[in-house]
């Protein structure tokens, strides 16, 4: 990458960065009484005021609000991928996917559940002409065969028509979202062994192996936590990537409980990770050591792909703390109950 192109990069993300929410600003959220009283802060006193220009707060519920949130992550990765190399922007591409995947899904579950015409009130209309998926047409789809037909020529077809429903059977969604989602964890992890800086192609690929780690923590302590799936099962669910040897994630896969995995995991190079967060419950572990683990190479990383994608994630995570403020407000959680909420 030029010079001028890897300052720019740098630059820009830090920057970028360095308009994210700060703790005073998750205190005056958590002090909302309304999701309304959210949207208005969001809109005046914070990086938000762009993607939420023209809302009127007073009538504004949930729905609306996240993908007008989700939007502001979209245009932040497309105006750093423009200086970005042909291979960056394949890795970039990874979390415009996951985009794609998440929408999917929505339009599966929402058809499963009888009630396909409501994937339009929550569809982020804007930001169709930034991914591979129209989601004006999966807000057309009403049967599995109108689905397939919308995805015909993408990269998702293959898999979605691998699982087209065979007669008085349902639909396997959790199935399909593992699949999709393998598929794109594939295709970043085949970008990266594409990069001719060896350099930079080592300190992504341990990057991305690293946050599938964390990701697979996570998802085994959630499924030990409420299901009672057997080792086999658990490791299909999980991602086929990672820096921990294959042997560690049976032995995780085959613990009793949680606290046999905690051990297991204290007893790896997630154990350093782990020491250092705060977390209230299972479900902010990956969250909370991909924040940790962001933070850092943000700020000390002199390669520009990884600044950049580290404070993709970062966004991520930011949106997600804000969409958990709106439901514990809409479900009206104590300022003490909500501050729990977020991952920083």
């Amino acid at each position: 990458m030029p010079s001028k192109a890897c300052n720019a990069v740098l630059a820009k993300s830090r920057a970028k960065y360095g308009k994210c929410l700060k703790d005073n600003d998750y205190r005056q959220l958590v002090e909302c009484k309304t999701v309304p009283e959210v949207a208005a802060y969001l809109k005046t006193r914070t990086c938000y005021s762009r993607a939420l220009t023209g809302l009127v707060e007073s009538d504004i519920h949930r729905g609306q609000l996240e993908p007008l949130l989700r939007q502001e992550i979209y245009l932040d990765i497309f105006s750093l991928s423009r200086y970005t190399t042909d291979n960056a922007l394949a890795v970039s591409d990874f979390v415009t996917s996951k985009l794609d995947i998440e929408q999917i899904v929505r339009c599966l579950m929402m058809l499963n559940i009888g009630k396909p015409e409501e994937y339009a009130l929550s569809m982020p209309i804007s930001l169709d002409h930034f991914t591979e998926v129209s989601f004006k047409r999966l807000a057309t789809v009403r049967s599995y065969d109108d689905l397939i037909n919308v995805l015909q020529h993408t990269k998702y077809y293959q898999v979605i028509n691998s699982f087209r429903p065979k007669d008085g059977e349902g639909m396997k969604i959790a199935e399909i979202e593992i699949a999709l989602n393998n598929k794109n964890y594939s295709m970043a992890m085949e970008a990266i062994a594409k990069m001719s800086n060896k350099t930079e192609q080592k300190e992504l690929k341990d990057l991305f192996q690293s946050v599938f780690d964390f990701e697979n923590l996570e998802r085994i302590l959630r499924l030990k936590k409420y299901h009672r799936f057997t080792a086999e099962t658990v490791r299909s669910m999980l991602i086929p990537y990672g820096k921990l040897p294959k042997r560690v994630i049976e032995e995780f896969c085959a613990a009793d409980d949680i606290k046999d995995v905690y051990e297991l995991a204290r007893s790896t190079y997630l154990g350093g990770h782990l020491s250092k967060l705060q977390y209230y419950d299972n479900t902010q572990i990956s969250y909370a050591l991909i924040n940790s683990y962001c933070k850092h190479h943000l700020r000390l990383s002199p390669n520009p792909t990884i600044v950049m994608i580290s404070y993709i994630y970062l966004k991520q995570i930011e949106v997600r703390n804000i969409i958990n403020l709106i439901e514990g407000t809409r479900y009206g959680l104590s300022p003490e109950e909500k501050i729990k909420l977020p991952v920083r």
